[in-house]
């Protein structure tokens, strides 16, 4: 017999789904063998307060009792109204069924939204369905802030991680049910999605089917036959972890070379300031770590053939790099001066950086005011637009140390406007 699904804002469609058209209806959850929900449906059917605790109590019922399955969108854990009772997190339908999960994933859900999600190859379970089926096709909304280690200890198992590693599809076992946390599809036909739930039910249930507990003496019963595949199974066991292992490698250095186009439009310290620095390393520098200095400016960097030392800062406008920059930049090579210690002065800007590469803005990106600044005291300006150039042509040819030391000679000497030229 099939597993009967029952799904809530969810645009599935299987000859096991059913869809429920409001969390008021009369429809009872436990009544089938799982339940998909996207939690941000609460924003378009904020349920009443006596609707809400019935839901609760027969999602505890579907996963305690019948050993079900809640597949749940993962979605940032924003707080909705509920009619009669206040304010909840949109996980409160899981408060009865799965605490303490619940108030694990209260504090850790965070919203974050991305494309790059890796699978990982450890993962095992029902879950995994889903993300085999649709793994081309699926764009995250959140993630959970946490550790491997933390979601084992609430007996969970991480599926897909983002670019940074933090958990985006996981699963928890709630006595004999599954609660499974998965990212949404994306441009994807609603037969398909439903296709991917269902297999995702469906492997909970036959799994669970295997799992029964054999009795001791069964292990000395031998079915004829049942041992000849087993050197192959180990032979293919242990090359499927090998590849999974290359795979996931070299999706983690691709897309850190497909991160070096944040240069064109990034900001901040997280993104902009961690690629300059990334862009930098490339071009042979031995760029600092910012806790490995005690300097608050951005970029502690070290021509390595010259001995010539320069420190940085770096801005990301949507309009033109101006004056507050290169002032905080004047403040920390002055103080460095009097300690005793010359620097080069480097402005990095990435002024207006929505703007398209070929529009007339991105030709000034410095203020006036910044350039004369910048002659005076013979700062250099960086655009990580030409620095952007500049990585381009090392990647092209990684072997031509001569390039690299071309470029970075040419940034510690250069004064005002600095423009990457073979």
């Amino acid at each position: 017999m099939k597993p009967r699904i029952l799904s809530y804002r969810v645009s599935a469609t299987h000859e096991t789904i059913t869809a429920l058209g409001s969390i008021n209806d009369p429809v009872s959850i436990s009544d089938f063998d799982a339940f998909v929900i996207d939690p941000d449906g609460f924003y378009t059917d904020i349920p009443q307060a006596l609707p809400f605790f019935r839901r609760q109590s027969e999602l505890s019922d579907l996963l305690h009792k019948k050993g079900g399955v809640v597949v749940c969108i993962l979605q940032p854990n924003n707080v909705v109204p509920i009619s009669g009772m206040g304010n909840a997190p949109k996980y409160g339908f899981l408060n009865r069924a799965a605490n303490p999960i619940l108030s694990f994933l209260d504090g850790m859900t965070r919203a974050g939204a991305g494309s790059t999600i890796r699978l990982m190859p450890s993962g095992r379970g029902a879950t995994s369905a889903y993300l085999q089926i649709l793994k081309e096709n699926l764009r995250f909304t959140a993630f959970l802030e946490t550790t491997e280690s933390e979601i084992a200890r609430h007996s969970g198992t991480i599926f897909a991680v983002n670019s940074v590693g933090h958990p985006i599809a996981l699963e928890f076992p709630i006595e004999e049910g599954l609660l499974s946390l998965i990212p949404p599809a994306h441009n994807v036909p609603e037969d398909r999605v439903g296709a991917a739930i269902a297999r995702l039910v469906y492997r909970h249930f036959n799994d669970q089917q295997k799992e029964v507990e054999s009795p001791l003496w069964t292990s000395e019963i031998l079915v004829p036959g049942s041992n000849v595949y087993d050197d192959r199974i180990a032979e293919l066991k242990k090359q499927h972890g090998g590849i999974g292992l290359e795979i996931s490698s070299l999706e983690a250095k691709r897309d850190e070379l497909r991160n070096r186009v944040r240069l064109l439009f990034g900001y901040g310290k997280v993104v902009l300031e961690g690629e300059v620095r990334a862009a930098l390393r490339l071009l042979g520098f031995h760029v600092k770590e910012p806790e490995e200095y005690t300097g608050e400016w951005d970029v502690d960097l070290h021509e390595p053939q010259s001995g010539k030392t320069a420190i940085g800062e770096v801005e990301g406008s949507e309009g033109v790099i101006d004056v507050d920059k290169y002032r905080q930049l004047l403040d920390y090579i002055e103080a460095e001066s009097l300690e005793g210690r010359e620097h080069k002065g480097i402005l990095i800007g990435n002024g207006f950086r929505l703007q398209p590469l070929d529009a007339p803005e991105r030709e000034q990106q410095f203020s006036p005011h910044a350039l004369r600044g910048a002659m005076r005291n013979q700062f250099c300006l960086l655009p990580t637009t030409e620095l952007f150039k500049a990585v381009c042509a090392v990647l092209e040819t990684q072997t031509d140390e001569a390039l690299k030391a071309t470029i970075r000679n040419s940034i510690l000497s250069s004064v005002g406007i600095w423009t990457f030229a073979r």
